[in-house]
């Protein structure tokens, strides 16, 4: 069974949506001018909406991480426009709506005063943290639209402090369900409903915020549409609405229209799922025909026993995610874009779970990796037209570990909260240029974690260090950016209790680009009983748990840690993915490369070993440097070449199509396609996967990176031009999966 969506509510999910009748809303004629004005207004009212939700929480997840968002709605659950947030909730809050219409409509009634919330992840919430709020706005009796909110709370009840929940199996066990749940009514918060939220929570004052800041958020952005619609009318706003989405859909048609018809794949693993640290896979297979685009997860595995499935809210907001920065970034973000998507996936799948499989790690898990494999596949698609190659990027962030902490804290107060420099992963290289260091995910518009002083201020922890990770970012003629590495210890306090959630600590989920390396995968490391305390008190610097002599124990983890007990003198150590790179290692400027050592972004040895540049005297050997990338080219032509091309060559003066780096589609007039290199070399018809025709090698962990861990059941293998012997692409796999054909140009 499979559910295949497109992603508009009208057409994709089958609902009654219940709204007022189209002739209750008359489309008018706007001239430009006021429809700019009108516009503008509206993207103020929710940037304006965003300002007052992030001043009223109180908790940093919200105010400082932007883990949040806002949003304008049509009455059907459209979106208008959202507030420069977390992308995923794009895919959550249309679906959110549908079902409010669906159980609210009939009984109790959706009335203006009426505020509605929702954290039902089998209801269009990504996961139970993630609390949504929507309210109406009706005018002259006619429901206009909506406006809504939605932020990550820090704890909605569960197994375990902060509702992420290692150990549960279904999704009762993660915290308290709310479906859609009438809280004001008229105006008036109902408190019986108010008191039931805030029961479930180890943190109701904090939560009780939270929601008073989405109502708060809410009140504001419907007031401002009252004063919109009084000045210019229903007619003319809603006809701006409408126009917004369908000049945003034909934008966005208009540019894969000009993009060549092709198929295209992409695939990555989890390497733990939940309880265990088996590999589960996800892939798409996508799809560009005129002027849409169409996502098939048929060939991704089963939703596993934990917490880092996704429903189909998740797989939405995680594929429109990956659209956005790459084919839209100068085309306004709303619902119009996603009309020109299709997405089937099948139920049951750890991309569209079944009920009641449990989904707490869904934002960090399958809708991240929905997120990766998606950016992968419309990076593919950029990058074979002159006009978007320079939007196509390697992955950034491949994985966002969570660590949340509570307990006492310095002054004797309960506390809960996160610690937000997980996100600093780093950035994806692009043709043009190295990743960003702490990028970050690029999913969240305003990306920001908090600084060591205000973590200090919140948390009983101290810091040791945080710094940049040298050696992080993935080799390329691009490099890919930088993550943090830090370290911190129990500070003032008699204990920490955490939960550490993560995946991709065993293999790198931060994929390269047109031969370039991944990014470095997680490191998470705990030293019991360190003498950190005497030694700071002494006046000595120390920078990590292992700098300490003789610590009781270091234990470095492989999968997800999970619940975890800190005391004074335990030491975290950590450091998160980097960028992905782009192109050939061994392609990039040896001055680059020798700068990048200088500044501490690449080691000697790496520099050496990865990129083939030798560096004397603190600049570089350009003989050795010959040498050793002749060697290291000489290798790759005698790896293995499972297939040859026999047939005929096409003529020199064809023209060629750039899809990667150095590879390009030869496309004769009125004759077969081929793939080639930029060297001259022809490599396979366009109709084979081109990958069986290069010279194919088998790398180790080292080979890829010296931060990068492999999974014993993934293999990793480069594939090389066999004229020139540039690296053309890498692919780490399941040792069972056949080699991915990655193009398959029409």
């Amino acid at each position: 069974m499979s559910t295949s969506t497109a992603l508009n509510p009208k057409t994709g999910t089958g609902t009654n949506l219940g709204v007022a009748p189209e002739s209750e809303i008359p489309s008018v004629e706007v001239d430009p001018i006021t429809y700019e004005v009108i516009r503008h207004k509206l993207v103020a009212i929710v940037a304006q909406q965003s300002a007052v939700l992030k001043n009223v929480s109180g908790s940093p997840l919200v105010f400082e991480s932007n883990d949040c968002n806002t949003g304008i709605y049509l009455p059907d659950g459209e979106i208008v426009t959202m507030g420069p947030h977390i992308v995923f909730h794009s895919g959550s809050m249309e679906l959110v709506v549908s079902h409010i219409i669906d159980e609210c409509d009939p009984d109790p009634g959706i009335n203006a005063g009426d505020v509605f919330i929702t954290n039902d992840p089998y209801r269009g919430a990504l996961h139970l943290p993630d609390v949504t709020m929507l309210e109406p706005v009706i005018y002259d009796g006619v429901r206009v639209g909506w406006v809504g909110s939605c932020c990550h709370v820090l704890d909605i009840g569960g197994m375990t402090q902060s509702s992420w929940c290692p150990d549960a199996t279904q999704a009762y066990q993660e915290g308290l369900i709310l479906p859609p749940t009438k809280l004001v009514a008229d105006g008036k918060i109902r408190s019986d409903v108010w008191r039931l939220i805030l029961s479930a929570s180890r943190l109701p004052a904090n939560l009780g915020l939270d929601l008073k800041a989405m109502i708060a958020a809410n009140t504001h952005a419907r007031q401002g549409m009252i004063r919109l619609l009084d000045r210019y009318g229903v007619g003319a706003v809603t006809t701006v609405m409408r126009t917004m989405l369908d000049k945003s859909e034909a934008a966005v048609r208009r540019r894969i229209s000009e993009l060549p018809d092709a198929t295209f794949r992409a695939r990555n693993y989890f390497d733990y799922d939940g309880h265990q640290p088996n590999l589960s896979r996800i892939e798409v297979e996508m799809t560009k025909q005129g002027d849409e685009l169409s996502f098939d997860f048929g060939r991704t595995s089963p939703q596993v026993p934990g917490i880092f499935n996704c429903t189909e809210s998740g797989l939405r907001g995680g594929v429109f995610a990956a659209v956005l920065p790459v084919l839209a970034p100068d085309i306004p973000w709303n619902s119009g874009v996603m009309r020109a998507l299709k997405i089937d996936a099948p139920l049951g799948s750890v991309v569209n779970a079944k009920h009641p499989a449990p989904c707490g790690a869904a934002t960090v898990g399958a809708s991240y990796m929905v997120k990766n494999v998606a950016h992968a596949v419309v990076s593919a698609l950029a990058s074979t037209d002159e006009a978007t190659r320079g939007e196509a990027m390697a992955e950034s962030t491949g994985s966002i570990p969570v660590f949340h902490v509570g307990g006492l804290n310095q002054y004797g107060e309960g506390f809960g909260g996160a610690v937000t420099e997980a996100l600093s992963g780093g950035g994806g290289a692009t043709l043009g240029a190295d990743g960003i260091d702490v990028a970050g995910p690029h999913e969240i518009l305003e990306y920001k974690f908090t600084n060591v002083e205000g973590d200090e201020a919140n948390f009983p922890l101290l810091w040791l260090k945080r710094e940049l990770d040298t050696d992080g970012g993935g080799a390329g003629r691009r490099q890919g950016g930088r993550s943090l590495n830090s370290s911190f210890t129990v500070h003032d306090a008699g204990f920490v209790h955490g939960v550490l959630v993560c995946h991709s600590l065993s293999m790198p989920a931060s994929t390269g680009l047109h031969g370039g390396l991944p990014g470095s995968t997680h490191h998470v490391s705990v030293s019991r009983g360190t003498a950190v305390g005497e030694e700071l008190a002494k006046g000595s610097r120390v920078r990590s748990g292992t700098e300490i002599s003789a610590p009781e124990q270091t234990t470095v983890y492989e999968s997800s840690p999970g619940e975890m007990m800190l005391f004074p003198g335990d030491v975290v150590d950590w450091s998160f993915h980097g960028g992905g790179g782009l192109g050939d290692p061994l392609s990039a400027d040896p001055e680059r490369v020798a700068s990048d050592v200088s500044d501490g972004r690449i080691s000697a040895g790496a520099a050496e070993r990865l990129y083939g540049v030798v560096l004397a005297d603190g600049g570089v050997d350009p003989a050795a440097t010959t040498a050793l990338r002749d060697a290291a080219r000489a290798r790759r032509l005698a790896w293995q070449q499972t297939e040859a091309h026999a047939g005929e060559v096409p003529a020199t003066d064809a023209p060629r199509r750039m899809v990667g780096d150095r590879l390009q589609l030869i496309e004769p007039v009125g004759a077969e396609a081929f793939f080639g290199c930029e060297c001259g070399q022809v490599i396979a018809p366009a109709s084979e996967n081109w990958k069986l025709f290069t010279r194919r090698g088998r790398l180790e962990a080292a080979d890829l990176g010296e931060k990068i861990r492999l999974h014993p059941g993934l293999i990793a293998e480069g594939f090389a031009c066999p004229g020139c012997a540039t690296l053309l692409s890498v692919e780490v796999r399941a040792a069972e999966d056949p080699v991915l054909h990655e193009y398959a140009m029409a």
